[in-house]
């Protein structure tokens, strides 16, 4: 199958990444901060792209990534684990598709489905309510499955924590919340922080 033309905005993310890896290890607090709103704004661009009408596709077996041929909504069910989720994720981004992907877990003893989420060496992971029909999950369930993950992981910041920490803690779960804004506003907000700690 002919690939897909890559999507530009995907090679403007990969930029601003490393940006913010660099700025981060100068204390560059103005241009992380800058960074980062910027990354949203891409990151933003390329959801919109993946949120394309369609229902969400759900996977099961990964054998060959030629046959991802479109971007979209990607819910990755059992046997299937995380890592297979960021697999199929980078796929699909090498085939030129815009999507979001989220991994489920069996559903628990109290019926509640879990989702799971890989970041920089860290996994997140929350309990949802099950979709009306797991066999047939509704965009709006999926979409907030993702605002859930982040509004997790945002509870699970130590306040306590240096400035820096707190930071570092965001920047590492990034990956695994990329879409949601909450992540990327204390971001910011820490950012200003830290440049006012520094005058």
């Amino acid at each position: 199958m002919a690939q897909q033309k890559r999507n530009p905005l995907f090679d403007k993310e990969k930029v601003l990444v490393e940006t913010i890896a660099q700025a981060r290890s100068e204390d560059n607090w103005a241009d992380v901060s800058s960074a980062l709103k910027e990354l949203y704004e891409i990151r933003t661009s390329i959801s919109h792209s993946a949120k394309n009408g369609k229902r969400v596709q759900i996977l099961e077996s990964f054998e060959n990534e030629e046959a991802l041929s479109s971007g979209g909504r990607y819910l990755i069910r059992p046997p299937l684990v995380g890592r297979d989720a960021g697999l199929i994720h980078h796929a699909l981004r090498k085939n030129g598709h815009s999507a979001l992907v989220l991994c489920r877990e069996p559903s628990t003893s109290l019926g509640l489905c879990p989702i799971v989420a890989l970041g920089s060496g860290v996994m997140v992971r929350i309990q949802i309510e099950e979709p009306n029909n797991q066999e047939k999950p509704t965009c709006a369930w999926f979409d907030h499955a993702f605002e859930e993950l982040g509004d997790h992981v945002l509870s699970k910041l130590d306040r306590t924590a240096s400035t820096k920490r707190q930071l570092d803690y965001l920047l590492a779960h990034l990956p695994a919340v990329s879409t949601c804004s909450c992540i990327y506003n204390a971001g910011i907000k820490l950012c200003r922080t830290l440049c006012d700690e520094d005058k």
